[in-house]
């Protein structure tokens, strides 16, 4: 499991690198945006005794999933964003986007990889064979985009808003 990032840093400038870890190594994740309402969501969790060791909104990620779950953290959540987290305990990768589709997040799966990224080129060079999604070409047409979940390639896709993984 290899994870990249590159961040631009707006919260938490010198604590919030990324990947970021949990205090016990279980959690890994990668995070581009904001959650707007992250000082409601982590008093939350403080007031349950989690503890932070950061001030960013990337380990309010981390800590909200560890006592909420994706689905409900997902559902507090009030910001732009896009992330993968790793749970290494129970061997799971997430990757989600916020409600309104703000930050894209692509994704590739086959039987060897599972690679996902905010910009469909950084992808485009690990299709093993690159093929024109029709379907997709046809919607550009009609539409003038391409809508979630299709990309012009086949087998690539674009994770829909509001939608985890």
């Amino acid at each position: 499991m290899g994870l990249g990032h590159r961040r631009l840093s707006i919260i938490d400038l010198d604590t919030g690198d990324q990947p970021m870890f949990s205090n016990d190594g279980n959690i890994v994740l990668v995070y581009n945006g904001e959650i707007y309402n992250f000082p409601e969501i982590r008093a939350d969790l403080e007031k349950e005794g989690v503890h932070f060791a950061t001030h960013s909104d990337t380990e309010v990620v981390i800590e909200g999933y560890k006592y909420y779950g994706i689905k409900d953290l997902l559902d507090k959540a009030e910001g732009m964003f896009a992330f993968a987290l790793y749970d290494r305990k129970n061997e799971k990768v997430f990757i989600a986007r916020d409600k309104f589709g703000e930050k894209p997040l692509y994704y590739f799966q086959d039987e060897e990889k599972f690679v996902f990224a905010s910009e469909l080129k950084a992808i485009e060079h690990i299709i093993p064979h690159k093929k024109i999604n029709l379907t997709a070409l046809n919607l550009f047409l009609s539409l003038s985009y391409i809508p979630a979940p299709y990309t012009i390639y086949e087998g690539v896709y674009k994770l829909e808003a509001g939608h985890f993984f």
